[in-house]
Order: structure tokens, then sequence, then C-alpha cells
């Protein structure tokens, strides 16, 4: 048995080389998954993980390498990493006079910093392509949740917020030979005692909700705005298909999304038309909708 002592500076590089791989796989995985409201809902999972999984150990091997980091960096490459910030100049660093490799890396984070957050060319393209591989993901309507965290809620509750009938639901489940204790728990936790998903409990229940009395387009108030639409998705629709949705004209939507300011072709989706507007996609329902 080798009983020299452990070479802390070599274990450290190891560490810093596993947890920097670790950390590029997982925030692949991280990258590409679905926005976590339709991951907790379908209960994705990528080689047996599910999200929250690769973001836990994605948090375990950061906190890792910036451990590591540090502690390879000081005491054992210290001299060295000085060496690089600086020219020497009567045997001593002149701060001063900083290594143009110090300024060009400087200049290079403060570029990608605020290109992070103008999502200015090229950056934004990084973006969309982000966007983009995650609604991949949704390969049908039923894989969006009615409301965000549905799986949270009590079945008592989201039957109530669906406008279904409880008892039939849950005799509906019952009879499914799902087990559970009662419509107290929530989709999520029915879901995982059985094995499925809170998408696939709700699907099976579906059948009870019944459709909400129409509203005339004149009829909305901030109110019935919220009751109807918050946490049901809306900014992921177009205003075109909310028009059509709500039965509210189209060209009078652009006429008072024009009058906020914007211009507005109705492909637009409602959080698009947000972030144009700086507000929430509710607001933006409540200036199409709702009469100044």
């Amino acid at each position: 048995m080798d009983k020299k002592k452990l070479n802390v500076r070599s274990l450290m590089t190891f560490f810093v080389a596993a947890s920097f791989l670790a950390s590029i796989i997982t925030g692949i995985a991280i990258f590409v998954s679905p926005q976590g409201r339709i991951a907790n809902w379908v209960d994705w999972e990528l080689l047996g993980l599910f999200k929250e999984d690769w973001a836990n150990i994605h948090i375990v091997f950061s906190v890792l390498f910036i451990i590591a980091g540090i502690v390879h960096l000081y005491p054992y490459n210290w001299p060295t990493f000085k060496a690089f910030l600086a020219k020497r100049e009567n045997g001593r660093l002149n701060l001063k006079k900083p290594r143009k490799e110090v300024i060009f890396a400087l200049i290079l984070a403060g570029v990608l910093v605020t290109g992070a957050v103008t999502k200015a060319p090229p950056f934004s393209y990084l973006f969309d392509f982000n966007a983009w591989a995650k609604e991949a993901w949704v390969v049908s309507d039923d894989y969006q949740p009615p409301f965000g965290h549905a799986e949270e809620v009590a079945l008592t509750s989201f039957s109530k917020k669906m406008n279904m009938d409880l008892e039939k639901a849950v005799a509906e489940l019952r009879s499914q030979g799902l087990k559970f204790e009662g419509p107290r728990q929530s989709l999520g936790v029915i879901a995982k005692l059985n094995g499925m998903s809170a998408m696939d409990v709700y699907m099976r229940i579906k059948k009870f909700e019944k459709q909400p009395e129409a509203v005339s387009a004149s009829a909305y108030t901030p109110e019935l705005v919220e009751e109807r639409f918050n946490g049901t998705g809306v900014g992921k629709k177009t205003l075109a298909e909310m028009c059509e949705k709500t039965g509210f004209s189209i060209d009078k939507a652009k006429k008072r999304i024009a009058k906020a300011g914007v211009e507005a072709t109705g492909g637009e989706t409602l959080k698009e038309l947000a972030n144009a507007l700086k507000v929430t996609p509710i607001d933006v329902l409540k200036l199409v909708l709702i009469k100044p």
C-alpha cells in the first residue's frame, strides 16, 4: 500500500476537472429541459433523472467547483496567478500596469454580461435556441398544465378551479384503480402514489369539466379577467388566438395596443407584447378586453 501523504494539490485538480465536467453535462440537461411547469406536470425525465434531480446535481457540483477552485488557486497557484496580473518593475508587480490579457478578459466579461442582459445579437440567438429547445418537448396541448403549479393543488381546489364535479372525479379515479387517501391530496401526490404524472391523473377526469358560461367581450372586468385567465398560460397564446377565444375584434385589439405604444400584427404572443409594454400578459389582456 502506498503510504505517501495525500497530495492535496492533485486532489483539488481532479475535483476541479470532475466538477467542471459534471457542470457541463448537467448544464446541458437543464438548458434543453422544458419549463418547470411543463416538467413537473408531465414528470419529464432524461436518463432516468427528473429536472429537479439535474438541478440538484448541478448545484452540488457547482459548489464543489467553487471550493476546489479556490483551494487550487490559493495557496498552490497564487504566485503564478499574481504574475499574470501585471507587469513587474524592480522585482514587484505594478498593478497600475495590468497585462493586456487581464484587460482583454475584463472587457470580454463586460461584453458577455451586457449581451446577456440586453439580449442583443448574437446572444439573442442562444436564448432563442434555448426557448425552442424547451418548447420542443410540448408535443400537444395536454402537456400544458391548465394553470401554474396545478400539480401542487389539492384535488378539491383543482376541481373547483376547473369547474369540475368533484364527486364524479374521485369516483372515476377510484374506478380506474388509482389509490389515494382522498381529494385533499394534490394531483402530484396522487400521481406519484400511482406511478404516473399529474397530467395522466388530469386526463382521467378532464371529461367532467364544465365549460364556463360565455362572456361577451364588453362584459369583462379586471376581476373577471384575473379569475378566468390568470395562471392559464395566456402568455404563450398569440393576440389573434386570444381574440378568437374571447370573441373580441382583432382590429380593436390592435388599436388599443397601438394606443398604448406598441404596433401589433396579431401574431405576437401576449408575453412578447407584455415585454414590449413592460407589463404582464394578464395586463395586456386587460388592456384589450376592458374598455378604457
